[in-house]
């Protein structure tokens, strides 16, 4: 939950300095794992319009937030004194989520409720907010069926994740090439265990999670 969030807080705990374009690199990696999980996911996108308009209209206000306020966003990767609150933020939608169990589809979404997924999305710029989790939340809280909504969590991922990468990969280094890889595993084995604590309805263990690390960010800041 939040790899941005958990950077943040054991860089500071380890005295290393992380920039905004290793983030990135994390990201990419993490880019990499979604494709390999969710290439159905991406077959049936590319076979249907209502789905593709839907993640366009999704991915719009995660763009228009990295791209007017990169160097605001950035900044706030300098210090720990919201990230408590930012997990926190995180952990609130996750427990509301959690009691939800809908009916929905993706092919009955409505751009309305494409867009709201998107603002949700776009919040999570901020570290400690996490991505893939407020996105599920959203999805959940407007009655998705769970499995239909860790599809479109994903799905979503692709488009922000290859923007932010392609904005910055050209500008990394070998020394991230070892980054890329980590976030590339561990990414694969958390986004799988992921699937599978939502599906057995077990979505309150991350939300338990993120608190914890809430109050670990809160000592340490």
């Amino acid at each position: 939950m939040s790899s941005s969030g958990h950077l943040l807080l054991f860089s500071n705990l380890l005295q290393v300095n992380i920039d905004l374009q290793m983030v990135v690199m994390l990201h990419a990696g993490s880019l990499l794992a979604i494709v390999l999980l969710v290439y159905r996911g991406i077959f049936r996108a590319l076979k249907n319009w209502r789905i593709l308009i839907n993640l366009l209209i999704s991915t719009l206000p995660a763009m228009l937030v990295g791209l007017l306020f990169e160097e605001q966003v950035e900044s706030v990767f300098s210090s720990l004194s919201f990230l408590p609150f930012f997990f926190i933020v995180t952990a609130v939608f996750l427990l509301l989520a959690s009691l939800k169990d809908g009916d929905r589809s993706l092919d009955q979404m409505s751009p309305k409720h494409a867009l709201l997924i998107g603002l949700f999305q776009a919040i999570a710029v901020l570290p400690g907010v996490s991505r893939s989790g407020m996105v599920l939340s959203a999805a959940l809280l407007l009655d998705y069926r769970r499995e239909e909504s860790v599809t479109y969590t994903f799905l979503m991922a692709i488009p922000v994740l290859l923007g932010a990468s392609l904005l910055k990969l050209g500008e990394a280094s070998l020394a991230m090439n070892l980054a890329f890889l980590v976030s590339f595993l561990s990414s694969l084995l958390a986004l799988v265990v992921l699937k599978k604590v939502v599906l057995v309805r077990k979505l309150r263990w991350f939300a338990y999670y993120c608190l914890f690390i809430a109050f670990l960010s809160f000592l340490l800041g």
